[in-house]
């Protein structure tokens, strides 16, 4: 945005006819701020509505001091322009028509020392209403408040670690522990144990344990050395129903554990058929 105040002679000299009290010439000085930024008039109004046919211009339109309600156009948006009074003040709004985001700027009235002459001579303390309109009422609405949210959720730190772990995975790393994920000698399918034992040790054991790493947590964990589903018959489930090292909710008990259950004898409490002891039957 452009940082000098140029033109004021010229936009005060088509207008200096309709001016009628010190909220106009605040009002003039704030749509010399807004053009000397980019923006262009578009005309009268508040419709939220933009087709790109309408006019532009850096002049204000015919009318502009009856209602306070300018609109302009800005890189392809549209800004609405509002102003009311407040005893010695006037209440500028300015409205960013496609994020309904809103800056808003409160000006002293008695700080326009006369309608007629310089600019300097009018309002001697301008610099400082043209920085307090460009900061509070232009900057508030200008920066998008989509793209500055969007940037606040980026971490760069976090998208640097994601992408360290991505590689480290990639490469066949544990991201944890800085060396390759090993797999169990036991059993070559060991799919998912990192995500059971993210660490490689149980936290709550102090003796280290003994034996193969066990888990699964409430799933069916099939013996070592098995391949579920690939000979007919095996675990109780039809062959090739299963991928290998699957962990599963079994169907019935397996039939082919190491030490199967003995067959159970009959109960001998149980009471006997009808007619048992009748040797006629």
């Amino acid at each position: 945005m452009a940082s000098s105040l140029f033109g004021w002679d010229l936009l005060y000299g088509n207008v200096e006819k309709d001016i009628k009290n010190n909220q106009d010439v605040l009002v003039c000085l704030t749509h010399l701020v807004l053009v000397s930024n980019g923006f262009k008039c578009i005309g009268l109004g508040e419709s939220k509505t933009l087709d790109g046919s309408e006019p532009k211009s850096e002049s204000l339109p015919r009318g502009w001091n009856d209602d306070y309600a300018i609109r302009y156009v800005y890189q392809g948006r549209l800004y609405n322009l509002k102003a009311s009074s407040d005893d010695d003040g006037t209440i500028i709004n300015l409205i960013r028509v496609d994020e309904r985001t809103v800056g808003l700027v409160q000006l002293n009235m008695n700080q326009v020392a006369q309608r007629t002459g310089t600019l300097d001579e009018m309002i001697p303390e301008n610099k400082s209403i043209v920085d307090v309109i460009k900061k509070e009422l232009i900057d508030k609405v200008v920066v998008s408040t989509k793209s500055k949210s969007a940037s606040s959720q980026t971490d760069p730190q976090h998208s640097r670690d994601t992408d360290s772990t991505l590689r480290d995975l990639s490469r066949g790393l544990d991201p944890l522990r800085g060396r390759p994920m090993p797999l169990s000698p036991l059993d070559p399918f060991d799919y998912g144990r990192s995500d059971l034992d993210p660490f490689g040790v149980d936290p709550l054991r102090i003796v280290p344990r003994i034996g193969p790493r066990g888990g699964g947590g409430m799933l069916f964990q099939p013996p070592r050395g098995t391949l579920p589903g690939v000979g007919p018959g095996n675990m109780g489930i039809p062959p090739n129903s299963l991928p290998p090292g699957a962990r599963f909710d079994p169907f019935r008990p397996p039939e082919s554990f190491p030490n199967p259950r003995m067959p159970r004898r009959p109960d001998n409490d149980d009471f006997p058929p009808p007619g048992y002891d009748d040797m006629f039957m």
